[in-house]
């Protein structure tokens, strides 16, 4: 079975709404314009092996404040306009 993305209504279903057709049916479909993308095979995606040392993302060193810092020493900008 191939999935499709349909272009137009068929069956019931809405424009953009994923449908698996078999090729017989992919045909007629392309050949009437109501298919708008063959979608890829989905593979099952391994699950990442989890490390229970990993140490959370919120213990992440804080920033160095040297760009405050730097901007606090920038002279200030005149609020007049130029004519």
């Amino acid at each position: 079975m191939t999935a499709i993305k349909l272009a137009h209504w068929h069956n019931g279903r809405a424009p953009g709404a994923r449908v698996e057709v078999t090729d017989e049916e992919l045909a007629l479909l392309q050949r009437d314009g109501r298919v708008a993308e063959v979608l890829p095979d989905e593979a099952v995606p391994e699950a990442p092996a989890e490390e229970p040392d990993a140490q959370p993302d919120e213990a992440a060193p804080e920033p160095e404040p040297a760009a405050a810092a730097a901007e606090a020493e920038a002279p200030a900008k005149s609020s007049r306009r130029r004519r």
